[in-house]
């Protein structure tokens, strides 16, 4: 069965279920009473619904009326309708621009500074605290977490001569220059690393090369792609890598070969054919929840012992050699949760977001269930036995540099699906000049600002 990724794009449809959002009125009327939308179903709204009843337990009086299987979308428009819940869900981080820059989440300063409040820092890692905000206004608690980290073939590292993976983005291309190979025609036989949107990349790849070279998204309320230099470096390491591993110099004939490549790859979802599994591939960036699957072929169930179909690492991405100190690092999002600008009871809405956000049981379940680890720091919110193999993926996840891109109002994250057309342009080989088309996407992107604030 297909795992979908937590931040894909979810478009904007009219809110039709008119009897939960009467449901959701009426209940806004009760004093005590809190309405948590949620997108769950099936276990995980059982496990969801676990949680509330502790709190409800813990705070005698307070009835907290749980609806599940309401999306994001739906969420938005019930509340800039005046009709939403107290509490709804973001799925994940690059959708908190709706929620927050629009204003249907309300800013929770007062409240994580007040008499009842959360020390943040001390509460979650890094990158929620620090992805919890939106056009600087923190707005949203973080729940669940998917990271997403470096992988590779120890069997065929090691036979290539490397005892580790690289740790630079040159190592990195030293190492895809000898573990690549070519068949008796020229085509590509088995690739080292592909540096190439829309490969195995869920619309992310340039959100991953970015973090390798510390590349930022946003200075002040203006897109930063065409001020930070480090994105045109990291445009121009991709090229000169297409060049110099696939075209041996040439970076035209690089760009059609992998083309080919790309268009031949084996099936993500569909167990051994995966690249990465059958061996034509031998490192690549990857989500956690991948690598359940990695080990056994078809299935994301983790177990104990790896009976892995390829005898697989997980590490930090490589980085650029100026930006070492992010070695480790990786991409990180997290499912987020805000109070309703209309909710009646903000009062008793923050106890029921603050208890989830901090619910031990909930993430350790929650994480066993859907392989998603929790944004807390400490180590009750982990599987009591969850395998050794599976460790650098929490060391990921508690790296000071692991990091989703800061976010603004761009609607349904815009700048990143622009940012990957333009990889995707730029790899072949139909952007000239990589400067002039990274300011180019930042007007876009400004343009976006404005208008949706």
């Amino acid at each position: 069965m297909r795992k979908n990724r937590m931040f894909a794009s979810i478009a904007v449809i009219a809110l039709v279920a008119s009897s939960l959002v009467a449901a959701a009125t009426g209940a806004q009327a009760a004093t005590r009473t809190v309405t948590v939308w949620s997108p769950y179903s099936g276990g995980n709204l059982a496990m969801w619904d676990a949680a509330i009843k502790r709190i409800e337990t813990a705070n005698p009086g307070l009835d907290i009326k749980s609806v599940g299987s309401i999306d994001m979308a739906k969420s938005l428009a019930a509340i800039n309708a005046g009709n939403g819940p107290d509490i709804s869900i973001s799925n994940g981080n690059g959708n908190l621009g709706w929620f927050c820059g629009t204003g249907a989440w309300q800013n929770l300063n007062a409240l994580i500074s007040g008499k009842n409040g959360i020390n943040m820092s001390a509460t979650f890692n890094a990158a929620s605290v620090a992805s919890s905000i939106s056009n600087y206004k923190r707005c949203a608690l973080p729940l669940y977490s998917e990271v997403f980290g470096f992988y590779y073939n120890k069997d065929l590292l090691s036979k290539a001569g490397f005892a580790n993976p690289p740790k630079t983005t040159t190592e990195l291309l030293t190492y895809s220059q000898k573990l690549t190979t070519f068949n008796a025609d020229g085509s590509i036989k088995a690739a080292g690393f592909l540096p190439w949107a829309g490969y195995y990349g869920f619309d992310m790849d340039s959100m991953w090369l970015g973090q390798m070279f510390g590349a930022k998204w946003y200075g002040g309320n203006s897109s930063a792609f065409s001020t930070d230099r480090k994105w045109a470096e990291a445009f121009a390491w991709q090229k000169d890598f297409i060049a110099k591993v696939y075209g041996g110099g040439d970076f035209a004939k690089g760009s059609k070969l992998l083309t080919k490549f790309v268009a031949g790859r084996g099936g993500e979802w569909s167990g051994t054919d995966h690249d990465f599994i059958s061996g034509r591939v031998a490192m690549k960036w990857d989500a956690n929840w991948m690598s359940p699957m990695f080990c056994t072929g078809d299935d994301w169930a983790m177990a104990d012992k790896c009976t892995a179909k390829v005898n697989f690492g997980i590490a930090g991405f490589p980085v650029s050699p100026s930006n070492i100190s992010a070695y480790g690092s990786g991409v990180i999002g997290q499912g987020q949760m805000g109070i309703s600008k209309g909710s009646k009871n903000v009062k008793d809405a923050w106890i029921v977001m603050k208890a989830l956000a901090t619910d031990t049981k909930l993430a350790v379940a929650w994480d066993g269930a859907n392989g998603a680890p929790s944004s807390l720091l400490t180590k009750e919110a982990r599987p009591a036995n969850y395998p050794a193999w599976y460790q650098p993926i929490y060391d990921i996840t508690e790296h000071p540099r692991t990091a989703y891109h800061t976010v603004q109002n761009t609607g349904e994250h815009l700048e990143e699906s622009m940012l990957q057309n333009l990889m995707a342009s730029w790899q072949a080989g139909d952007t000239a000049n990589i400067k002039t088309a990274l300011a180019d996407l930042a007007q876009r992107v400004n343009q976006i600002i404005v208008r949706n604030n």
